[in-house]
């Protein structure tokens, strides 16, 4: 009977996780709200909030979080 080597079969499964890893592509990680980009910085540029903004993406048929609408302003804002 043929002895069972962990280490070696441990390390053939993460090296098959590498290779069935696939890096994001930039469609992945690009948000809905990056199409309204220009509308959504305008709006934010005259002070309004984020439940604010929430609401028009709701006409416009995007359901999202407040603070996901936060968050992407923060990292979209021209002033940082």
């Amino acid at each position: 009977m043929s002895e069972f080597n962990t280490l070696a079969v441990a390390e053939r499964l993460k090296s098959e996780s590498r290779i069935r890893r696939k890096p994001r592509t930039y469609a992945q990680r690009r948000s809905l709200l990056d199409i309204y980009k220009h509308e959504l910085l305008q709006l934010d540029s005259v002070s309004c909030n984020g439940s604010e903004l929430k609401r028009w993406l709701a006409e416009k048929g995007i359901k999202v979080e407040r603070s996901t609408v936060n968050r992407w302003l923060h990292r979209n804002r021209v002033d940082g």
